[in-house]
């Protein structure tokens, strides 16, 4: 997954930034089509332990099948995959910046390819110039074949005639026949990893997808928060946030995962207009807990209460958050 997010962030950079919204869009949709692509491998690899009769293979044996299919997916094909996600991710940020721009650059000019030795499935359409919302660009446009080295740029020339070519040959191929900039999706659902999955594989690209973007949330949490220093306004002292703080807080069930996860962002303020309630005791009997402190505040519709870890050695740490309603019985009002 890292390896075609790196390629969506190598195009972007490319390009003037879109949104964080479209950009976490485009870094989603590529982790999606690696985990697809992975779930693909792993059960064509796994198909090739037995022979025709059901018997397991010799390892020496197993090893030589599948060396065509990892050779493939993993040298020759990735490397192609890599080069168009750049491309394309590159593509989709021009294409919100030509909407941005339209009312003083209205039209789009097909750019021929740069590459030494290109391909005639696209030389129908160099030189078309056409408006940006024209239909034509929802059928053809550079990047919808691999490997194309085309590119549009914003103009004020005139429009030119739609092109009438309209041959298979030159039709976008599956997995690249939508628009990045509108969908926000580099690789498209009619690629053969998404269309023709194996069964299971939309639930187990669903749970690697989730626990990798979680990781790499709290990646950015971590850089962002870890070591602040956080203050409340009916409390004496700082709270330190620690690494052991950003894990517990992510990590404990709560009805609300996503607006949990959220508040780290905004940490600070929301335990500064926490209402402090008073004390717990020190919670499973740990030697270096002095006790806790409880502070409440709403996510959504309902109560939770933020837990704040009083040591023996008089420090303070932000320790978690939780939902359960019953958790209020056990503490000592201040």
């Amino acid at each position: 997954m890292s390896t075609l997010n790196t390629a969506a962030d190598k195009g972007i950079r490319q390009a003037q930034r879109p949104e964080d919204h479209f950009l976490n869009a485009l870094r989603h949709n590529t982790a999606v089509f690696a985990a697809f692509k992975t779930h693909r491998l792993q059960n064509d690899v796994a198909r090739q332990l037995t022979d025709s009769n059901g018997n397991l293979k010799p390892f020496e044996r197993w090893k030589n099948d599948v060396q065509d299919i990892t050779s493939h997916q993993c040298k020759a094909w990735m490397r192609t995959e890599y080069d168009t996600a750049v491309l394309r991710a590159r593509q989709a940020a021009n294409w919100q910046q030509f909407q941005r721009e339209k009312d003083v650059l209205p039209n789009l000019e097909w750019m021929p390819s740069t590459s030494p030795n290109p391909g005639a499935d696209h030389m129908p359409f160099w030189g078309t110039i056409l408006p940006v919302d024209h239909p034509f660009w929802g059928q053809h446009r550079p990047g919808d074949r691999w490997n194309c080295k085309c590119d549009l740029r914003s103009t004020d020339k005139s429009a030119t005639n739609v092109p009438q070519d309209s041959t298979a040959a030159h039709d976008p191929q599956p997995g690249l026949d939508n628009n990045p900039g509108s969908t926000a999706q580099i690789f498209a659902k009619s690629h053969p990893y998404i269309a023709n999955a194996y069964p299971g594989a939309r639930e187990a690209v669903e749970k690697a997808v989730r626990k990798e973007e979680r990781k790499e949330e709290k990646k950015k949490i971590r850089k962002a928060i870890q070591g602040q220093k956080l203050t409340n306004r009916d409390f004496p002292h700082k709270v330190l946030v620690s690494r052991a703080s950003i894990d517990e807080w992510l990590n404990q069930p709560f009805k609300y995962m996503e607006e949990k996860a959220r508040m780290l962002t905004d940490i600070q303020n929301i335990l500064e207009e926490a209402e402090y309630l008073g004390t717990a005791e020190k919670h499973k009997k740990m030697q270096k807990v002095a006790q806790s402190h409880i502070f409440k505040t709403k996510v959504k519709d309902i109560d939770a209460y933020i837990i704040v870890r009083e040591w023996v050695d008089g420090t303070f740490t932000l320790h978690s958050i939780s939902d359960v309603q019953d958790f209020i019985k056990h503490v000592k009002r201040k």
